[in-house]
This record gives C-alpha cells, sequence and structure tokens, in this order.
C-alpha cells in the first residue's frame, strides 16, 4: 500500500428539494455516498436512471456525472458525504468537493480516484442503515464542528471500508476480498491477525495487503479497526451496553485503549457518543 496517500472526506451535507427542482452536475470529483432521508425522486448517473425513496442508498464514483430530479408532490431530501479516495498525506486537504466548471480543485494532483467503477444502488437494508448512519454523524460532524483533517480522513477510511460492500454486489470484487472483509465482520469480538485473515481468503499476507489496498484504499489492520469502530459506533447508539461491554463486544480487553481508539476515530468519546439518543 502508498502511505503516502489516504482516503478524506472533504464535504458532507444535508439538501432539501423543492417540489420538481432538477440539478445537475457535469463532473463531481468524489466518490459520493448519497441516502434518502424522506421523499422520492429519481437520480440519474452514467446514463442509468434510479428511483428512489427513504432509506435507499446509493454510490456514485470517482469522477461522475449526477442529475437530480426531485418528485412534484413529494420532493425528496438527501444526505451526501463527498470522499477523495486518494489524497496525498503530504498536502493539506481543501474541504470542498470540485463540481463547478472552472474550479481549481479539477487539476489537483493530491486528489486521485478510480473513474472506472459503476454507480451502486445499495441493496442490502443493513449494509444501506450503516452508511446513513456514518454519513448522518459525518454530516453533523462538518456542520457543527471546525474543520479537522485527522478526523475526515479517518471517516473517509471508514466510507471506504464500505465501499467494498457495495461493490461486492456486482463490479468485480476478488472473491478472497469478500470472504476477508465477511471474516472480520462475523468476528469483530475476538482478536485477529492478519494471517487469519489473509487465511480466511485462502491467500498470503502480502496477496491479502495488496487486495485492501487496491480496493479498500487501507490495509488490512487498519479494516480491522475501522470495522470494530463502525460496529462500537452502532452499539453506543442503539443499545444499553456500557463503553466498557461496548469495548468486549468490538474484540478490545482494555476498555481504555478502547476509548482512545474511538475518540481519535470519531473525534469524541465513546462515553459521549451515544448521549441524546432515544432509547425504547
Amino acid at each position: 500500500m502508498d502511505e503516502g496517500v489516504g482516503p478524506v472526506v472533504v464535504a458532507a451535507n444535508w439538501y432539501r428539494f423543492r417540489a420538481g427542482e432538477r440539478i445537475r452536475h457535469e463532473r463531481v470529483r468524489s466518490e459520493c455516498f448519497l441516502w434518502v432521508l424522506g421523499g422520492t425522486g429519481r437520480v440519474r448517473s452514467r446514463d442509468e436512471w434510479f428511483t428512489l425513496s427513504a432509506g435507499a442508498v446509493l454510490r456514485l464514483p470517482w469522477d461522475h456525472d449526477v442529475e437530480y430530479r426531485a418528485d412534484a408532490r413529494s420532493p425528496f431530501r438527501l444526505g451526501t458525504v463527498h470522499v477523495v479516495p486518494r489524497h496525498a498525506r503530504g498536502v493539506p486537504v481543501v474541504p470542498a468537493v470540485a463540481h463547478q466548471p472552472g474550479d481549481p480543485l479539477y487539476a489537483s494532483a493530491a486528489r486521485d480516484g478510480d473513474a472506472g467503477h459503476p454507480v451502486h444502488s445499495v441493496a442490502s437494508t443493513a449494509l444501506a442503515r450503516r452508511i446513513a448512519s456514518l454519513g448522518r454523524y459525518t454530516v453533523e460532524r462538518f456542520g457543527e464542528e471546525a474543520w479537522d483533517e485527522s478526523a475526515s480522513r479517518a471517516l473517509g477510511a471508514l466510507f471506504r471500508a464500505e465501499s467494498v460492500h457495495t461493490a461486492g454486489q456486482g463490479d468485480g470484487i476478488p472473491a478472497a476480498l469478500e470472504r476477508m472483509t465477511a471474516f472480520v465482520t462475523e468476528r469483530l469480538e475476538t482478536p485477529l491477525t492478519v494471517g487469519d485473515v489473509a487465511a480466511a481468503g485462502g491467500c498470503s499476507v502480502s496477496t491479502a495487503g495488496r487486495l485492501f489496498a487496491a480496493h479498500l484504499g487501507t490495509s488490512v489492520a487498519a479494516s480491522i479497526r475501522n470495522a470494530r469502530m463502525r460496529e462500537a459506533a452502532e452499539l453506543l447508539r442503539t443499545s444499553g451496553l456500557r463503553v466498557g461491554e461496548v469495548a468486549r463486544a468490538v474484540g478490545f480487553t482494555d476498555p481504555l485503549y478502547f476509548s482512545r481508539v474511538f475518540r481519535a476515530t470519531f473525534g469524541e468519546p465513546p462515553s459521549r457518543y451515544g448521549l441524546g439518543q432515544i432509547r425504547p
């Protein structure tokens, strides 16, 4: 893996469409995750139309075009997160996505991605819910907190980790990588080594590293950590488990170390993360 580059979130927002409103961008230099909060509408990208309603999620690939058409009676409300899959680490990140003609960010040598991937409509309810949940946190952080490059890079890695699952629905992600990511997801509470994960995919440690770097933009170890952090965030939001219990559920024997890793990922301690959530 090239340690000189890594994914980063550069923009995140909500948008409430007017009845019948249409918006089109000819070229967007990001990998965009969008999800529908309510209402209905249609989205076109790469000459393919998608009719969307509440709960739907789309992943638009790097360097995509997009057109939005809101329903005339019940216009949709969207959340969007824009990720640069490969951003040079030695270059300061500009928290903006290139989507307007003449934007100098179009020519930025610090930004790169894979333009050949298709658009994906996320069919899995659990995956869609996970992306929307992570997206909601990201939008709120962008709207309420000062720009923090380290947090935005950590969030970018989390979104890129989700990309393998959306891509696994049809764009040729290697079966070995799918087996390895499934293995990690199913065993978050147990200690895992890179060798364990590679064995689950039936490949060598070096091959596993290349697959994770090429398709997820991260190392095997970082991908394991990201999966644990996603699950921890979900448990803190949706369960009554205490921090120590959540730590054990995602494979951490030391709650203090878990808290440090969680804070480094999400920008706040786990003890505060789930506050304010509605409980049954």
